[in-house]
């Protein structure tokens, strides 16, 4: 029978890579809701150096993650991952000590430097089996979605009390605090698992970019964190205008998150349990849509506290439902080039956004984010158009002995019940398949494979 459930080390794992992530997000969101509003009295203040400091961390991110990937591949997990958090802490101080918009921007950038995402999702994967690989990363990427909430409501709560630069010292305390977990919770064991598996792999990108499902997905998970950046360029400031103050502003979003939660849940069960991934999507692009026209249409407290929530509940449905999508869609061995495609999509969408609500606001006013948010919201509406639901579908790397496998073995391990696809790697001596969930599992298509290619010896996978 099938293992269901999380060994005591994955287990472990699980908790403490979540608290690594969570406390690393936490900071870097913390800010978010607020920036726009606080530093107004900073040298250098501006609708485009706002969005600039709002978005600039994405860039550092989207240029360092993948470099630090593979550098936890010769230096191993722990110690790339520490010297991120370093990284991550030294820019949250140097932000602290900002009293300017340029010093400000400069200690952003340093805190996405410290870009620690691929060497945790490669460690997630070294400390857990296959079968329950997707699991451990799901149990991450909530940890991801419950700290952005935790963020939005309580940066404006911490700042009415410790101003700005006390929230990026709270975020380098959050991120040695990190650093204690890594160091002592955090398991230590062998690593395993194939560069390709997690990380990206020069190959199989072209493979990535010319699959159009792949590319929708990425071109929205792009569109949703410009949108969220861009937002939050002029949001705080509209919230002002509506005669909220500052201070107040976590009264809005504490009922707005925690009923976006709520209603994207019925959203989630739908798509999983009746596979109406491509419908849910649409009401959810609907509903950013919806929020754009709102604050496109004026600036009254109801008007933009209802653009919020209609924006949460379609920004929490995709954010959860995207990166799952993205797995399912990936061709067999190519999960980690099209996670890296992924990733790199969203914090360049998270710089974009910065960069172009700042210019726009600069240049043509407030109201152009608004109506730029619209015309990206429809093109991906347009795109999404001929998006297909993902296949159930799972992967699995099984490590063979030395053994000759040519490609007519291969073509015959795909014709076979069950298994799509199969790719035998000879540097690595590895096999790597993608089946059937619904008709195999992991440990029947591994003895299936040890039955077809004849061997005595036992093989090992990462299950």
């Amino acid at each position: 029978m099938k293992n269901l459930s999380f060994t005591s080390t994955e287990r472990k794992a699980a908790i403490s890579l979540a608290a690594v992530y969570g406390l690393r997000m936490f900071g870097l969101f913390l800010v978010l809701p607020v920036l726009a509003v606080y530093t107004v009295d900073y040298p250098g203040y501006g609708a485009a150096a706002v969005g600039l400091a709002i978005g600039i961390y994405g860039l550092t991110q989207s240029i360092f993650q993948i470099p630090l990937g593979f550098a936890s591949d010769r230096l191993g997990r722990k110690p790339v991952i520490i010297f991120g958090l370093l990284v991550f802490a030294f820019g949250s101080w140097l932000a602290s000590t900002a009293t300017t918009m340029n010093g400000l921007i400069i200690g952003r950038a340093i805190q996405g430097g410290g870009a620690i995402a691929s060497a945790l999702m490669a460690l997630a994967a070294d400390v857990s089996r296959e079968e329950r690989r997707a699991q451990m990363m799901a149990v991450l990427g909530l940890s991801i979605g419950f700290s952005f909430v935790l963020a939005l409501i309580a940066g404006p709560f911490l700042a009415s009390r410790y101003q700005l630069a006390g929230l990026f010292q709270i975020t380098a305390v959050l991120a040695l605090l990190a650093i204690v977990v890594v160091v002592f919770i955090v398991p230590d064991i062998k690593q395993q698992v194939r560069q390709r598996d997690v990380l990206p792999a020069a190959a199989e990108l072209k493979r990535i970019l010319a699959n159009g499902q792949l590319m929708r997905l990425d071109f929205g998970i792009f569109a949703l964190h410009l949108l969220l950046t861009a937002s939050f360029v002029q949001i705080p400031l509209f919230l002002q205008q509506a005669g909220i103050d500052k201070e107040n502003h976590a009264w809005i979003y504490l009922p707005v998150m925690l009923l976006a939660f709520a209603g994207m849940l019925p959203g989630i069960i739908l798509a999983e349990k009746k596979r109406m991934h491509t419908r849910v999507m649409y009401v959810a692009l609907a509903l950013l849509l919806l929020s754009q026209l709102a604050w496109l249409w004026g600036a009254s407290r109801i008007v933009i506290i209802s653009g919020l929530f209609v924006f949460f509940l379609g920004f929490n449905l995709l954010e959860a439902m995207l990166p799952s999508m993205i797995s399912r869609f990936a061709p067999v061995a190519g999960k980690g080039t099209a996670m890296g495609v992924y990733s790199t999509s969203q914090f360049m969408g998270s710089f974009i956004g910065g960069v172009l609500a700042g210019l726009l606001a600069s240049y043509y006013g407030s109201h152009s984010i608004f109506m730029a948010g619209i015309v990206l919201v429809v093109i991906w509406m347009w795109l999404h158009y001929t998006q297909e639901n993902p296949p159930q579908m799972a992967s699995l790397s099984i490590e063979l002995p030395q053994h000759d496998t040519d490609k007519q073995q291969i073509a015959e391990l795909l014709r076979q019940h069950g298994i799509r696809e199969a790719l035998f790697m000879d540097k690595e001596k590895m096999l790597y398949l993608r089946f059937d969930s619904s008709k195999l599992t992991a440990r029947q298509a591994k003895e299936f494979v040890q039955q077809y290619l004849n061997t005595e010896k036992p093989l090992e996978s990462t299950i």
